[in-house]
């Protein structure tokens, strides 16, 4: 609980002026907008939990608090430090697949104002249950994060969030890369495409994810 004092208040925040309205990954050609529930899904190993270490990354090194809701544990903090993640910067909520207290943490974190990014994360949670979550809680989040510098991101593997989401992006691997014989391989190369379920700007945007393991 140390880290919630790190939290600045929202007028503090307005002061300082340091928050561009649009939150930019170069990697991806992604602008997300401050202020707005943002939706993104997409299946396993379809780069959606490396597009979200990426924006964390991004942030948290830009020296903005922020928060993981992780509803089935399964977040990572080797993964995060790995792909530059500052952890002094982030709170990490552990949910143990409950759903409830997903959604009561996303709740209070919302109304504190005071974070660069909420990431609500309810990858591995059966379909069934999320489809019993009503609308008007995802009204409740835009509307409380409206006009504030925070970015409040959802991930599922299918959509959620429905019309309350102002930006809503779908991912899905095209193809793998693999390095090694037999069955212990390494995963090199993971090529995504993406492609907004909101607006049409064209084909869906290819991109690349490498990775590292070299101080594994």
């Amino acid at each position: 609980m140390k880290h919630l004092r790190l939290v600045k208040r929202l007028s503090h925040l307005k002061e300082e002026q340091k928050f561009v309205e649009e939150v930019l990954l170069d990697a991806v050609g992604l602008s997300l907008v401050r202020g707005t529930l943002v939706e993104i899904v997409g299946g396993p190993s379809s780069g959606r939990t490396s597009l979200l270490l990426n924006l964390l990354a991004k942030l948290t090194r830009e020296g903005e608090i922020c928060a993981v809701v992780d509803s089935c544990n399964s977040f990572d903090p080797r993964s995060a430090v790995l792909s530059n993640v500052m952890l002094d910067n982030l709170l990490w909520v552990r949910c143990g697949g409950e759903l409830e207290n997903a959604f009561t943490a996303a709740d209070h974190l919302v109304q504190a104002k005071g974070f660069g990014l909420v990431w609500l994360n309810l990858a591995g949670l059966p379909k069934a249950k999320l489809n019993l979550v009503p609308r008007t809680y995802w009204y409740r989040y835009r509307n409380r994060i409206k006009e504030t510098p925070t970015l409040f991101v959802v991930t599922a593997e299918t959509a959620v969030a429905g019309s309350a989401s102002q930006q809503s992006f779908s991912l899905a691997r095209n193809r793998a890369s693999w390095s090694g014989v037999g069955r212990y391989k390494l995963l090199r190369e993971l090529h995504v495409k993406m492609h907004s379920r909101k607006r049409n700007f064209g084909d869906a945007v290819q991109a690349k994810i490498e990775f590292d393991y070299s101080d594994v």
